[in-house]
């Protein structure tokens, strides 16, 4: 039985995981869910924004600075790879999906050859704890948790309330009529794959001081995240925020009552999932609106 400090450092790791994993899910929501592009570069965009925080870190910066420069970094990447791929593919599901995961393996394997297969740790931009729910709880923990909440709430009210975001919504409901409407498609396509790609970065880099980066850390950040937008609901934010809580929220709980069976408490989770899915196929909270 789980003494209370345990449980209080058990919530705050789960947390923290939970907080990661929805922000990298949004950026799906709006890549997969929205646009229906199988982007199978997304986990590799979680790795890259750790490793710009690496970089950084290592050329003498601050870690703010990552923390900064990560999303834009990844959202560049991604925009350059609408540009130059994705766009001749919106049509080509299956294409999108095989071309995407080789982007995912050039990258994957780049990084190899720069910085080698050895983990990378990335330092905290803040020091020290607070006592909370009976344990001392790093602060940079619950920055994680506040940052996280933040945006999500701003990519929400940016797709609901703004014209920005209301545009790219008419342009991924319908194409032909947004653009008699005068909006131009093409850069809606492109900034809302980036801001997508971003929301990934973003969540590797926050994420990075509390795991080891490696090259191969992109693969089951891609498999979590869909499964948080499919059991959630594809194409709501909602939905993804309710996913991400349960699946990460399930896998924490399971990694704590079998420590030495982490295979197992994986495969437990992705038994819930396709419990949830068979039952209710259209997610826990299905996309009548977008919200």
């Amino acid at each position: 039985m789980l003494v209370p400090l345990q449980v209080g450092q058990r919530v705050l790791v789960a947390a923290t995981s939970i907080s990661a994993l929805v922000l990298a899910a949004a950026g799906l929501t709006i890549i997969f869910g929205l646009m229906g592009v199988i982007n199978l570069a997304h986990g590799t965009f979680v790795m890259l924004g750790a490793y710009t925080g690496f970089m950084i870190q290592n050329a003498g910066f601050s870690p703010w600075l990552g923390i900064i420069a990560a999303p834009f970094v990844v959202g560049a990447i991604g925009l350059v790879l609408e540009i130059s791929l994705v766009k001749r593919l919106y049509e080509r599901p299956l294409d999108t999906l095989l071309a995407t995961w080789g982007v995912a393996i050039i990258l994957r394997e780049g990084v190899k050859l720069v910085f080698g297969t050895s983990q990378k740790s990335v330092s905290a931009p803040i020091e020290g704890s607070i006592s909370l729910l009976g344990t001392q709880a790093p602060v940079y923990w619950l920055f994680i948790i506040g940052i996280s909440a933040s945006v999500m709430t701003a990519v929400i009210l940016l797709f609901k309330y703004t014209d920005v975001g209301i545009m790219a919504l008419a342009v991924i409901e319908n194409r032909e009529m947004a653009s008699a409407l005068g909006i131009d498609t093409t850069l809606s396509d492109r900034l809302t794959f980036a801001f997508g790609s971003a929301l990934a970065g973003l969540a590797g880099v926050i994420i990075a001081p509390r795991l080891s980066v490696n090259a191969e850390m992109g693969l089951s950040w891609l498999a979590n995240s869909f499964l948080a937008v499919i059991v959630g609901g594809v194409g709501t934010f909602v939905g993804t925020i309710a996913g991400g809580v349960l699946l990460g929220g399930l896998d924490n709980i399971f990694r704590s009552v079998l420590p030495d069976l982490t295979a197992v408490a994986q495969a437990l989770v992705l038994v819930v999932a396709l419990v949830i899915i068979r039952y209710r196929p259209n997610g826990l909270i299905a996309p009548g609106g977008r919200e």
